[in-house]
């Protein structure tokens, strides 16, 4: 979309006093004033949960931010998320309470798929203070957050980053509307509380905070620094990172849905030959469940339901109670894909989340390594923008390189069919002696804990 005149020079409307303010907000870095506690003028190109997390950091660091968010509303979206005590602990730090929104979850199971039990994890034991993994459903998340935010930094909608240039002393960001003028609904989902069982929420109706002219219109804006947390199909990625990546394929493709809850307490994995199914109790009686098998990328889905229920009949006991208690497939399906290896941006456009280094969901760790990265992200523009690409980089590569190949090794020992290998697999799992498995534990949740031991001004 073009954008009108006066969106494209500098000193006609705001957009031009806006890269006038940057202008000499980077005149004055240059000037020897770089991290004299000078708030930023940050853009968040991205609205779901690192995007969210990062606006909650940063404007708590004092910055000025803007979230741009391509989705034309908040719509209940995607199904349930679990949350270890290391993302729990950073969203405390800064404010974020999930207890009401979710359910702390007892244990964790491993299961073989004729039922038995090989591994019980209760997380809450392996480090004193650590408290309980937690699940929820994404739109309860996505509104815990959207709360926590100050009205001038809750997300605009409809609005996409199609291009941008980094100047050195600033960003110059070109915006193209994705959705009708505003004065639609809030960029928020409404209470989950008030869902039904199948998790469709209705949306709310608040009037949206910005006018055409404002950050809810096209056309050029300029920015101190560019946050990209756009997914993993990472518009600001591609004019981040010198040499794109490509997305890399698992294997394996997923089913995620909400429906109700047949009496599940605890969170199951089932593993099966190159199959696994998972259930995980949400509140207000609903269930979170996911299927995962080896396919090819967009592979078609087994025709429902015969078909889709024999490609998961070895499973046995909740789940294949829960295939037969479905009235229709599994409303989401997705290939699993990641980033082979993270890309953290450059100069003054740098990425988190999905967007720096999407991962496969065998740890769970995903959304929890993207709350992690917006805490860091504001600990490393304590000094400014100026050299904040290699603060953040060095805060938090080794940490997210350990997380994402440890995921995709889970990955591929689940998805072992040889009858012999999936038996050494299973009692590997079952003779795990506890003091390595708490050990593990330690090492997803102790780097975060001294995250948030810094303050973030």
């Amino acid at each position: 979309m073009n954008a009108p005149e006066d969106h494209r020079h500098g000193g006609n409307g705001r957009n031009g006093r806006d890269r006038d303010r940057a202008n000499d907000r980077a005149n004055d870095r240059a000037n020897g004033r770089a991290g004299d506690g000078t708030p930023l003028r940050v853009l968040v190109a991205g609205g779901g949960i690192g995007g969210l997390t990062a606006a909650l950091a940063l404007t708590r660091a004092g910055h000025e931010v803007t979230v741009a968010e391509r989705a034309p509303r908040y719509e209940p979206a995607g199904a349930g998320i679990v949350l270890a005590a290391n993302a729990l602990h950073v969203l405390s730090a800064l404010g974020v309470d999930l207890a009401p929104h979710s359910l702390a979850l007892p244990s964790l199971d491993v299961v073989a798929a004729d039922g038995r039990l090989l591994r019980r994890v209760e997380p809450q034991r392996a480090g004193r203070g650590y408290g309980p993994t937690r699940a929820l459903s994404r739109t309860a998340l996505h509104t815990a957050l959207l709360d926590a935010l100050p009205p001038a930094a809750r997300p605009v909608t409809g609005r996409a980053v199609s291009a941008l240039h980094d100047t050195g002393g600033s960003v110059t960001v070109r915006f193209e509307r994705t959705a009708p003028a505003p004065g639609g609904p809030d960029p928020r989902p409404s209470d989950p509380k008030r869902s039904d069982p199948k998790g469709s929420d209705p949306k709310g109706s608040d009037p949206q905070r910005s006018g055409p002219e404002g950050p809810g219109g096209s056309g050029e804006e300029a920015y101190d620094l560019v946050v990209g947390a756009d997914g993993i199909r990472s518009t600001v990625r591609v004019h981040a990172a010198a040499r794109p990546p490509a997305l890399r394929h698992s294997g394996v493709t997923c089913w995620r849905g909400l429906t109700g809850n047949p009496g599940v307490t605890s969170a199951v994995e089932s593993w099966g030959p190159g199959t696994k199914t998972g259930l995980v109790p949400l509140p207000d009686g609903r269930l979170y469940y996911f299927l995962v098998r080896p396919a090819p990328r967009r592979a078609p889905a087994p025709a429902w339901p015969d078909a889709f229920r024999r490609a998961f009949a070895h499973h046995r006991g909740v789940p294949a109670r829960l295939l037969d208690g479905l009235d229709g497939p599994p409303p989401l399906h997705h290939d699993l894909e990641e980033l082979d290896a993270p890309v953290w941006g450059r100069g003054r456009v740098l990425l988190l989340g999905d967007a720096a280094h999407a991962m496969t969901p065998n740890l769970g760790q995903g959304a929890a390594m993207a709350i992690e990265d917006a805490y860091a992200l504001a600990l490393a523009l304590r000094a400014g923008a100026d050299g904040a690409a290699d603060r953040y980089r060095a805060l938090r590569h080794r940490r997210v390189r350990a997380v994402q190949l440890a995921s995709r090794h889970a990955g591929y020992v689940t998805r072992w069919r040889n009858p012999l290998a999936g038996a050494i697999r299973e009692a590997a799992v079952r003779h795990m002696p506890a003091a390595l498995q708490d050990r593990q534990y330690r090492g997803l949740v102790e780097p975060a804990l001294a995250l948030v031991r810094e303050p973030l001004t």
